[in-house]
């Protein structure tokens, strides 16, 4: 027969649930998460229908000389919610860091603690070409990486102009000279104030022989 104090035990228990357990699932422990980036906490419990509880995710690192105690990165987060998309602050990089999934009312009741994981910054790298015109023929190139220190994938940005037009002459107001029209022998054709000049000086001539005769 069972003492009555243990089998009163055993009907609390069956009356009253045990608490679910939560299991974070991201970040792992190969994760890298860049700061000044909004990131993602996925986790998972065991009744996800009735855990409604209510926790405070905490970014600490083992290394204090990087992070100094525990800084909260969501608050009043709901379990049945399974993630929450968070903004990282601007922390110092490296590796170490952990997230605690806690009670909201009494942090020393952990939930859930993350695999260790890395913190970097982002890099963005924007590639400028240019190019000079030598005798018509575009010649060198340069390159330039920038560090943006966060979103690691931010689309690279170029200055290149896609409506820019090169000249080949250096005076864009430069006219044509006139060339020399030739004919078909080859020879230059006569001005036409020469041609008349010449027809009035033999009309002169014509009439003064006729005078003489």
């Amino acid at each position: 027969m069972y003492p009555i104090s243990l089998l009163l035990s055993s009907i609390i228990l069956a009356i009253i649930p045990a608490k679910a357990v939560i299991s974070i699932i991201y970040p792992g422990g190969d994760t890298i998460w860049y700061k000044n980036n909004t990131v993602a906490l996925n986790w998972t419990t065991t009744s996800p229908d009735s855990d409604t509880y209510f926790f405070r995710a905490l970014l600490s690192n083992t290394d204090q000389s990087l992070l100094t105690g525990n800084h909260s990165i969501a608050d009043s987060t709901n379990a049945t919610a399974d993630y929450v998309r968070v903004l990282l602050p601007g922390i110092p990089e490296g590796k170490g860091y952990i997230v605690n999934l806690v009670n909201t009312t009494n942090e020393n009741q952990v939930f859930a603690t993350s695999p260790s994981f890395e913190i970097q910054n982002g890099i963005v790298t924007n590639s400028t070409s240019t190019s000079s015109l030598s005798g018509g023929t575009a010649t060198g190139t340069s390159s330039t990486t920038n560090d943006n220190g966060d979103i690691p994938n931010a689309q690279p940005t170029s200055s290149s102009d896609p409506f820019a037009t090169t000249t080949t002459s250096s005076d864009p107001f430069a006219t044509a000279t006139p060339s020399t029209s030739t004919n078909s022998a080859g020879s230059n054709v006569a001005h036409p104030s020469i041609i008349f000049a010449l027809a009035t000086s033999f009309c002169c001539v014509a009439m003064g022989l006729a005078v003489m005769l």
